[in-house]
């Protein structure tokens, strides 16, 4: 059902009824001018927040700002509608087509979740083994170009699968993923951000008593997500512990000990750094970015100083 209202009444909601809403609302609408306004406004015009469409009908659009776009009636922003309209003209589709099939194909992720006994909707031993399946085709003499490939078909099988969620409704944790210290100071630390970034997650450290030799990291987030998070992380790190002592192996002996170490942990990380240099992100706005840091200073508080 078409949602249409007055003019005026938009400008009222969306830019707030103080002295200066008509100067914010022709700032966001450059092309309409000010007596076009007065005019309207006179007339009693009115304004379909949908299209951003004018009653009687005029050639200006009113762009509406993403940031209010609910608040104001509005179904998709303009950006949003342009984006939609985008996917849909690549895939030689109308838009109603295209919004359809997002609809229909979420639906059917949710109908084929897979219910535990318990009530656990997520299949960790699923998304383990396709993670595992990538991995294997992964050595320590893999090039950043198969890691990339590696890690984009990943990803596409998980969201393709319906393993993978672009939103995250209830707030999950994954199980604490153990990574010795060493490994997490030079790379771990970097590559659980980025994993955690990449899956709209967020991810914890959870640093232990000082004299121990390891490193917890749990992910928040969606709970299909954190789980992905989990295990390619887990892969991650240790085909990177298999990199880290297969160059060093092959380095001899042109220096101390120490310094083969370190220049093995710096090889690592440069290597750690472009293989995670790959544009793959599946989501997590602002709004959602700040759920998750409001969720780990809540339970976490202990972790985040």
């Amino acid at each position: 059902m078409d949602i249409v209202m007055l003019l005026t009444d938009y400008i009222d909601s969306v830019y707030g009824t103080a002295r200066g809403n008509r100067a914010r609302f022709l700032k966001d609408n450059p092309d309409i001018l000010p007596q076009e306004l007065s005019r309207w406004l006179k007339a009693g015009l009115k304004i379909r927040p949908e299209t951003g469409e004018i009653y009687k009908p005029v050639t200006r659009r009113v762009r509406i700002p993403s940031a209010v776009a609910v608040g104001a009636g509005v179904f998709l922003s303009d950006d949003l509608r342009e984006r939609v309209a985008s996917l849909a003209t690549a895939q030689n589709v109308t838009t109603d087509a295209m919004l359809n099939a997002l609809v229909e194909r979420e639906e059917l992720c949710r109908k084929l979740s897979l219910q535990t006994e318990n009530g656990d909707a997520v299949p960790e031993q699923q998304i383990a083994g396709i993670v595992s399946r990538y991995f294997s085709a992964l050595s320590e003499r893999s090039e950043n170009g198969a890691w990339h490939r590696a890690l984009e078909v990943l990803v596409r099988e998980l969201t393709e699968s319906g393993l993978l969620s672009f939103h995250t409704g209830n707030i999950a944790e994954s199980r604490r993923l153990n990574i010795p210290r060493t490994a997490y100071y030079w790379y771990g630390g970097f590559v659980a951000k980025r994993v955690a970034m990449m899956l709209g997650c967020y991810d914890i450290y959870l640093w232990n008593e000082m004299m121990r030799p390891d490193s917890d990291v749990v992910f928040v987030g969606d709970a299909r997500n954190v789980v992905a998070c989990y295990f390619i992380c887990q892969q991650m790190c240790r085909l990177l512990k298999a990199v880290r002592l297969n160059w060093r192996k092959q380095q001899g002996a042109w220096g101390s000990r120490a310094e083969l170490d370190e220049a093995a942990h710096r090889y690592t990380q440069r290597l750690a750094e472009g293989i995670m240099d790959n544009g793959i992100f599946i989501g997590g706005d602002e709004q959602n970015s700040y759920r998750l840091y409001n969720y780990a200073e809540k339970h976490y508080a202990w972790a985040m100083r």
